[in-house]
């Protein structure tokens, strides 16, 4: 499976995850519909687009489809990561060139010193 979502469908799946439990078309309609502009046939669109790529699935309850992610976020965070990766050739030019940039705050940069002292486990 291509691991990659159009912009469109990372909205969908930010709201999969973000929720944690399957739902309904016309539970995140709404909120596509007020963040993006987005009608019922667009919505509806997307998700059909998804679920024949394979990165969600309806599950029928009472003839109703409520739709899960079956791909983690923590999954596609590291597919993407390594895409981008594979086309700067490695973290630390991209690492230099956001702090350079200023992509990065201080902030972000210490969070990360931080991270990478203690091994990269967050505790």
């Amino acid at each position: 499976m291509d691991i990659r979502l159009a912009d469109s469908e990372l909205e969908v799946m930010r709201i999969l995850w973000r929720e944690k439990r399957p739902l309904k078309v016309s539970e995140f309609r709404d909120e596509l519909e007020q963040r993006r502009g987005w009608n019922k046939s667009t919505t509806q669109t997307v998700v059909t687009r998804m679920r024949d790529k394979g990165f969600i699935e309806p599950l029928d309850r009472y003839g109703v489809a409520r739709y899960v992610p079956l791909i983690s976020e923590d999954e596609y965070t590291l597919a993407e990561g390594k895409a981008v990766l594979e086309r700067f050739g490695s973290a630390k030019t991209l690492a230099m060139a956001m702090v350079r940039n200023g992509s990065l705050s201080d902030s972000d940069i210490e969070e990360l010193r931080d991270y990478f002292k203690m091994g990269g486990d967050g505790k």
